[in-house]
């Protein structure tokens, strides 16, 4: 690459010297893509259990006025360990809630994402970076961010992540005499360690920062854009901001005992069989758009670190480096990974466009060509046109999305006054956080905040029916179960494979009072049941004897045939859409009439 006499340092200011499209780069581009960001951000809530949880451990909080230290929401968990170390972002967020429900949230989310990308191009107007660069690099980062824009605590050190790089990337183009929010790291870093232990991922970034300022010392390279080089004294400064961002982590409500519960938490047996704990090369994510984007972005971060490197440009270098490496370890780590390098990417490449004048950074086409794109996506999105393109389940609207959760199960439950505080409820893994959330004081079996092996084990051993699984299960005395899984007549195979089948054949035992496409409620055939089974039971017309153990529904249709057409008709009518009902209502001549 040819040299022009720039000397190396820290990062410059690229001039502006490509197009004059000022009006463009200043305006229009980020208000095409705000828009774009708020509206790819307004979605349903759908399939994700954790804001429930998340939401109810915030009610808690508030009305309790205390932080808990033990479980307080689980039935055979109650007195173990449980450190919410993200009480910040579950307080913040049941209280956004409680002023305007899920719409309330869904904007904060929107707003968290807005001020990132705002950040983003506040930045890149600053360092005078490349349009085409930015309009390319913004689009990849969109595409990235896609499977992590869940109402999730991550969302806040995506948020501060940004800042804080915000903050490093200002102090080094400025008089850094004069730089004043670096003061303001240890507030940040104390605001974020008690939402969310992506605080940690800072702290990396913050000594990366504090590194490529020493070697900049040490070999005295210096910055031709009015800024001043580093000085022994301002590095003393950033240091001793370094030492009080690192205390101010541990003022939370448990102190380094968060951390060790984090780390102890991270060494879980289960861990390996959580999605975001794989590793990004997992074939689970082959043909996926993530994965597309996390080659893309290795792809780039290999070019940005040769740009880096040529051009001594050092925080860039060892943050890619770094982050790079750090993305192979899962998928949760890879998101992190694109967020930073993005950012890293818009100045490298910037850099490399000062002198490929010919490139199609340069050229007026690549930054209209993003802006359709973004246009393209404002239109598609508010009619969930762009979800349906990419086949991806996802609905535009502020709300909780039905499709995904046992709504009609759970009005059942509640108009009938099945459970309590008293109950004893074993429940499927994925509803656990919307159990708690929807009946007030009654405790679950499990849910996703996985407390540790014992629990996530011994579920996974009764709802699988591993060896034991019946001793255990009637060992607990349940006496209500839960059970739900998403899209059941696509995956059949569960009703033989799981508990469900254990219960149905032990119907004497387990009466089985409601039922559609995803939920099964089952109470147990004692006297506090009695009236609820007189009026609900199913002794026929359920989808396993009808798609497993046809023995069971072949006998009723011959000794009670009035009994299999009243049940029939009553479950159409509480699911008319209900592919097992309808299916058997046809098999059968039965109609809801």
């Amino acid at each position: 690459m040819p040299k022009k006499n720039i000397k190396a340092g820290q990062i410059k200011k690229i001039p502006e010297k490509i197009h004059n499209f000022k009006i463009l780069y200043n305006a229009v581009m980020p208000l095409i893509f705000l828009i774009m960001i708020i509206l790819i951000t307004t979605f349903n809530i759908s399939g994700d259990d954790d804001i429930f949880w998340h939401l109810e451990t915030g009610k808690y909080i508030t009305l309790h006025k205390v932080i808990p230290s033990t479980d307080v929401f689980g039935l055979t968990t109650s007195s173990n360990e449980w450190v919410p170390f993200e009480w910040g972002f579950d307080f913040l967020f049941y209280n956004v809630y409680s002023l305007g429900g899920y719409t309330a949230i869904s904007i904060l989310r929107s707003l968290i994402f807005a001020i990132i990308f705002y950040l983003l191009f506040r930045l890149t107007q600053k360092l005078k970076l490349n349009y085409g660069v930015t309009g390319i690099i913004m689009l990849l980062l969109t595409a990235g961010l896609f499977e992590r824009l869940l109402i999730k605590p991550q969302i806040i050190s995506y948020l501060l992540t940004t800042v804080i790089l915000y903050i490093f990337l200002s102090y080094s183009i400025a008089k850094r005499s004069d730089a004043k929010l670096i003061f303001l790291l240890p507030v940040i870093f104390l605001i974020w360690a008690n939402m969310h232990m992506g605080v940690l991922l800072g702290l990396v970034l913050f000594f990366l920062f504090i590194i490529s300022e020493l070697i900049q010392l040490k070999f005295t390279l210096t910055n031709t854009n009015n800024t001043d080089p580093v000085t022994k004294s301002n590095l003393i400064k950033l240091l001793i901001i370094f030492v009080c961002s690192i205390a101010a982590i541990f003022i939370n409500p448990f102190g380094i005992k968060t951390y060790i519960y984090v780390y102890n938490h991270l060494q879980m047996k289960m861990i390996n069989e959580v999605y975001e704990w794989y590793s990004p090369f997992n074939k689970l994510f082959e043909g996926s758009m993530y994965i597309y984007i996390y080659y893309t972005f290795l792809f780039l971060s290999l070019i940005g670190i040769f740009i880096a490197l040529r051009n001594k440009l050092i925080f860039p270098l060892i943050s890619l480096i770094v982050f790079l490496i750090f993305s192979f370890r899962s998928t949760r780590y890879s998101i992190d990974f694109m967020l930073i390098s993005s950012i890293f990417l818009l100045i490298v490449f910037s850099y490399a466009a000062v002198f490929l004048k010919n490139s199609f950074f340069n050229k007026p086409y690549t930054a209209v060509f993003t802006l359709v794109i973004a246009f393209l996506a404002i239109i598609l999105l508010p009619g969930n046109n762009l979800y349906t393109m990419f086949n991806y389940n996802r609905v535009f609207g502020t709300s909780v999305d039905k499709v995904y959760y046992p709504v009609n199960a759970v009005e059942f439950i509640r108009k009938n006054n099945i459970i309590n505080f008293e109950s004893r409820i074993f429940n499927s893994f994925g509803i656990g956080g919307y159990l708690i959330w929807n009946f007030n004081g009654v405790r679950n079996f499990i849910d996703s905040r996985n407390l540790n092996d014992d629990i996530y084990f011994t579920y996974k051993m009764i709802n699988n029916k591993q060896h034991g699984f019946e001793q255990k299960f009637n060992s607990l005395n349940f006496d209500v179960v839960f059970w739900y899984y998403q899209k059941l007549p696509w995956n059949k195979s569960e009703l033989n494979t799981s508990i469900l089948s254990y219960l149905f054949k032990n119907s004497d035992v387990w009466k089985l009072v409601y039922w559609d496409d995803d939920a099964f409620v089952f109470v147990k055939n004692t006297e506090k049941y009695k009236d609820i089974i007189e009026k609900y039971e199913y002794k026929y017309a359920i989808p396993y004897f009808y798609t497993y153990d046809k023995e069971p529904l072949k006998a009723a249709l011959v000794n009670d045939p009035v009994g299999v057409t009243n049940e029939i008709k009553r479950n159409l009518k509480e699911n008319p859409d209900g592919i097992f009902i309808r299916a058997m209502a046809k098999s059968f001549g039965v109609s809801a009439q």
